[in-house]
């Protein structure tokens, strides 16, 4: 089954194309080794560049090739993107200092011959004049194929970003995302899109949690205390998420865990500090959840046990 795992350049840009497509087209083979750009700014402006030269040059050798003899041979009659999913999910998230990989994944359809796909993250309101962030794929830069062969027109494709929080983020870029994403088979119809999704980059969050004393005895007071956190993009540091709701959650030592309460998290000196109190009757354990935002991922503590004498 013909894929993509080689690389034609006509316009001083990146693409790749299959070994099937470039026997099928009898376009030359180059190589034009092109500076990265992953960052914000005249960078992000000339990967996006870099990307769309990529789409072009995999349309271009898609033309010159010979047609498709008839559909009846199980060519469909369009490329279709399905599947398209960030880490598993929906959104990724990022600490202060650790680099770390994002994982875009996608299926294509609609072809044997797939010219080229690739996809590619980026933050703005738009590319022409709101661009942000644009960062192209390992995948891209090292010129190797994001797609294999995994059936008759179908190929499934994943493209990997190391995304470095001291070098590439501030807290601006923590929210909304997009995707861009194209797929070039021989099916007439290809894929091309700036949004095949939005998802969410996230500033990493932590939530610590302790009930004291322990142990306890009965009819006296338990002081359950948590700090939620995040990411800090700007000082690369982590710092009290202050005015958020959390849950306090309990548990006999057998049971599940409930919430029994909702509070918000405080300011200044105690920036993302909760702290509770309850009356020790039996042995109980306590926790404190926090549901996520936008830009920050959900996250809960490790219950702690209070032995009650």
């Amino acid at each position: 089954m013909p894929q993509h795992s080689r690389k034609k350049l006509t316009s001083g840009k990146k693409v790749i194309l299959g070994v099937g497509a470039l026997a099928a087209s009898g376009l030359a083979v180059g190589l034009l080794v092109t500076p990265s750009a992953t960052a914000g700014g005249t960078g992000a402006a000339e990967a996006l560049e870099q990307s769309k030269a990529a789409i072009a040059d995999a349309s271009a050798a898609k033309a010159a090739a010979p047609k498709a003899r008839t559909l009846a041979d199980g060519t469909a009659d369009a490329t279709v993107v399905s599947g398209v999913t960030v880490d598993g999910g929906n959104s990724a998230r990022v600490g202060t200092t650790n680099t770390q990989t994002i994982t875009v994944k996608w299926k294509v359809t609609g072809g044997s011959t797939l010219y080229g796909s690739n996809a590619s993250i980026w933050r703005g309101t738009d590319q022409d004049s709101g661009l942000k962030q644009f960062i192209l794929s390992e995948q891209f830069e090292a010129d190797t194929d994001p797609c294999v062969a995994s059936g008759a027109g179908t190929f499934n494709c994943t493209a990997t970003f190391k995304i470095d929080p001291q070098r590439v983020l501030t807290n601006a870029d923590a929210g909304a995302w997009k995707i861009e994403l194209h797929a070039i088979t021989e099916a007439p119809t290809d894929v091309s899109t700036e949004n095949a999704k939005t998802w969410y980059l996230k500033r990493w969050s932590r939530l610590s949690n302790n009930a004291a004393p322990e142990p306890v005895a009965k009819g006296k007071t338990i002081t359950i205390t948590g700090k939620l956190e995040r990411a800090n993009w700007d000082t690369h540091k982590y710092a009290g998420y202050t005015q958020q709701t959390v849950r306090l959650q309990e548990r006999s030592l057998t049971g599940s865990y409930a919430t029994t309460s909702s509070h918000i998290t405080g300011t200044g000196s105690l920036a993302g500090v909760e702290k509770q109190t309850r009356t020790a009757t039996t042995d109980r354990c306590y926790r404190y959840k926090f549901e996520g935002t936008s830009t920050t991922p959900p996250v809960t503590a490790t219950g702690d046990c209070v032995d009650v004498r």
